[in-house]
């Protein structure tokens, strides 16, 4: 498969999950907002995690159509953004030692994906 015939059809896989996801979202967190505290509720509270797995799924069967290059150049883009993520996360650990406020993993997810897409664009403009 060409590359951009991959990326098209990658482009379509996500976002069709991701839309899937909003949906989900959007309904349950109506729906939920006035439950009384029971299973249902959690069940429905943990369903946009479905969605996750559509997306999950697109991404896992993007990276397996790659060819090793590309696949090895993700791979270095992803372990360099790790990097730059375990050095945010020990430093802001030392700040939180002396009072400032504990984050949530979604920053930390944030700033992972973020580099990720920083890395990329980064070594992409690099490449020219």
């Amino acid at each position: 498969m060409r590359e951009k015939e991959m990326k098209s059809l990658y482009f379509r896989e996500l976002f069709a999950a991701i839309g899937v996801y909003l949906l989900v979202l959007f309904s349950v967190t109506v729906w939920i907002k006035d439950m009384p505290d029971s299973a249902t509720k959690t069940a429905l509270a943990l369903s946009p995690a479905l969605p996750v797995a559509l997306m999950f799924w697109a991404i896992v069967r993007h990276v397996a159509r790659m060819d090793a290059y590309l696949r090895g150049w993700l791979m270095e883009n992803i372990a360099v953004a790790g990097g730059i993520t375990a050095m945010f996360s020990v430093t802001y650990g030392f700040l939180e030692g002396v009072g400032y406020p504990r984050i949530s993993m979604w920053v930390v997810w944030s700033i992972f994906m973020g580099g990720t897409g920083v890395v990329t664009c980064v070594r992409k403009w690099m490449e020219k």
